[in-house]
């Protein structure tokens, strides 16, 4: 596709294929995404260099990997160039990601009465097999960071396709030019992450509790 092509696309047709995986490594990058003949995606590794360099731990890294095997994978089926996405290839993305089911290895079994459900002890609510906000939200913000490395290096598109919401006005209109620029607003396709309510032991459990104790 051209860049710049406005393309509607109907996001719950689409499927995800299977292509690549993240894999563990030797040397300085410990975990890596790789193609399907086993070999690293080298835009992904030069970001995730960098990522290793400002001291992020390899869980991290490990987390990145699989955000950006996500990304890939929607680019493969989508048919669209890494370094020619605009803001509409991340609005289709978030958009299926809000209606995609997970794939799963097996059908759900004993936890398929309780997927969805809160765990009525811990107040804690149990995966289910939609991709929930928060790993939305995880899922732009690296993919947001790994254009801005791309921006930074001088190759890429010329502006992050995960763009921000402005608060009114210019950005940065009083920015002092001693200062580095902020991120200046909120990512734009972010999806709205209800606000959890404390959780609290039910009074069955402090009963439990208060009479298991000797002293």
């Amino acid at each position: 596709m051209k860049p710049g092509a406005v393309t509607e696309r109907d996001v719950t047709t689409i499927r995800l294929p299977c292509w690549g995986r993240v894999a563990p490594a030797d040397g300085v990058v410990p975990w890596l995404v790789v193609d399907p003949a086993g070999e690293p995606v080298e835009p992904i590794l030069r970001f995730l260099r960098d990522f290793v360099a400002r001291d992020n731990r390899a869980g991290s890294v490990r987390s990145y990997c699989y955000a950006l095997l996500r990304w890939w994978r929607w680019l493969k089926v989508i048919e669209v160039e890494w370094d020619q996405v605009t803001s509409a290839e991340v609005r289709d993305f978030v958009l299926w990601l809000g209606q995609a089911v997970k794939p799963r290895l097996a059908a759900r079994t004993v936890s398929a009465a309780t997927a969805g459900t809160i765990n009525p002890v811990t107040g804690k609510q149990w995966l289910d097999d939609s991709f929930q906000p928060r790993t939305v939200q995880h899922g732009n913000a690296v993919i947001r960071s790994f254009y801005e490395f791309w921006i930074e290096a001088g190759s890429g598109p010329l502006v992050n396709p995960v763009v921000l919401n402005r608060r009114g006005g210019r950005a940065h209109a009083h920015h002092n030019p001693l200062e580095p620029f902020g991120a200046g607003g909120r990512i734009r396709y972010n999806p709205k992450v209800a606000r959890r309510r404390p959780r609290e032991i039910p009074d069955e459990q402090w009963k439990a509790l208060f009479a298991a104790l000797r002293s």
